[in-house]
């Protein structure tokens, strides 16, 4: 897989480099997803399907916790803004803008990243 071309760093968050599987969906659409990166304010993820710029869409990412089989689950609105095609898989990268997440899910998020980042993986 080749990840999509480095753009300038805006993120006002720390992003951890790790796969994690997720639910996005938009009206009657609903599609699984893997995260390639995630921050608490956004993900760069990678999907089956061509989803416009700016769609709105409905997150579901269930974070692993330990000594639980289901996990935490945050529901998170978000916006596509960004699109890019990777040609090796037939597949898209897609980041997403989380628009609309509690405060508390977000803490919980920024805690699970932070928690996960060492110093050494930039």
């Amino acid at each position: 897989m080749k990840t999509p071309k480095p753009i300038l760093e805006r993120r006002r968050s720390v992003r951890l480099h790790e796969a994690l599987p997720f639910k996005i969906g938009h009206g009657d659409y609903e599609a699984t997803a893997q995260t390639v990166n995630v921050s608490a304010h956004g993900a760069l993820c990678l999907v089956d399907k061509s989803i416009p710029l700016m769609t709105q869409l409905a997150v579901a990412l269930t974070l692993p916790v330990k000594g639980s089989k289901r996990g935490k689950t945050l529901h998170i609105k978000g916006v596509v803004v960004r699109r890019e095609k990777d040609p090796s898989l037939e597949r898209y990268f897609l980041g997403i803008y989380f628009s609309s997440i509690k405060s508390q899910d977000q803490e919980t998020l920024r805690r699970f990243i932070e928690g996960r980042v060492t110093p050494s993986s930039g």
